[in-house]
């Protein structure tokens, strides 16, 4: 791999943790991107930035030939969340380069796609941070995936049903029962939510060449929702 100008990825949004690296735009021939998983189960001993060093090893590089770095920005795990945007803002800021910030959404259909779950050119709704009987929702055709952006998001609950014949429901094993039923009485499919590294990646150049990036200072993750942790501490001490 050529060492100068690469992109490193982080994906810790969700249990299965990765990271990825691979050139900041692909050229004419080989596209090669190197990926680890990483080990996210114990948060007091991380390895997204020691992964990043294995990675970098693999390719024949070193970090300062990093151009960029992106990151699942969320929704999704409170903590992982947060583990990824310091690692990012760390590497960010120590060698001034550019933090792309690539929506969950995004990502999910993104690594379907790659998977061969969801057809290029077909549209995927993304259920996320489910709670009770509502999830946090966001649309993402075709057209809408090459801009990196989703549409219609927002937490929904089974009345307000958006799919429609034709399209995917990206979910994890946390989608309401009464989800999963309304997909099986409508003939909906629902594929896995798999985020990957490499997911991560191949949005994140399309973003960085139209120059969407984010200052590290600036980069906050995406939450649907108060993280229940916060919500306990408000009530128990009173904090507004």
């Amino acid at each position: 791999m050529n060492a100068a100008r690469l992109m490193l990825a982080l994906e810790t949004s969700q249990r299965k943790s990765s990271v990825a690296l691979g050139a900041v735009a692909p050229g004419g021939g080989a596209d090669e991107i190197f990926s680890e998983s990483i080990d996210t189960r114990d948060r007091l001993v991380e390895d997204a930035l020691p992964a990043a060093q294995r990675l970098c090893a693999r390719a024949g590089a070193s970090p300062h030939n990093l151009g960029a770095v992106a990151l699942n920005a969320g929704p999704g795990g409170f903590t992982g969340l947060r583990i990824a945007h310091a690692a990012a803002q760390a590497i960010a800021e120590s060698l001034s380069i550019p933090l792309v910030q690539v929506f969950a959404a995004i990502v999910a259909r993104e690594a379907a796609v790659l998977a061969g779950r969801v057809q290029p050119g077909q549209t995927a709704w993304v259920a996320l941070v489910a709670k009770d009987d509502g999830c946090w929702m966001a649309k993402v055709s075709g057209a809408a995936q090459e801009l990196g952006e989703h549409e219609d998001a927002g937490v929904r609950s089974i009345e307000q049903w958006p799919l429609r014949d034709g399209e995917a429901l990206i979910a994890d094993e946390h989608l309401p029962a009464s989800w999963r039923e309304r997909a099986e009485r409508s003939k909906i499919s629902i594929v896995p939510l798999e985020p990957t590294a490499e997911a991560v990646l191949r949005a994140g150049r399309r973003l960085l060449a139209r120059g969407r990036t984010t200052a590290p200072e600036l980069a906050l993750p995406v939450y649907p929702r108060e993280a229940e942790a916060v919500r306990l501490w408000r009530e128990r001490h009173g904090t507004a």
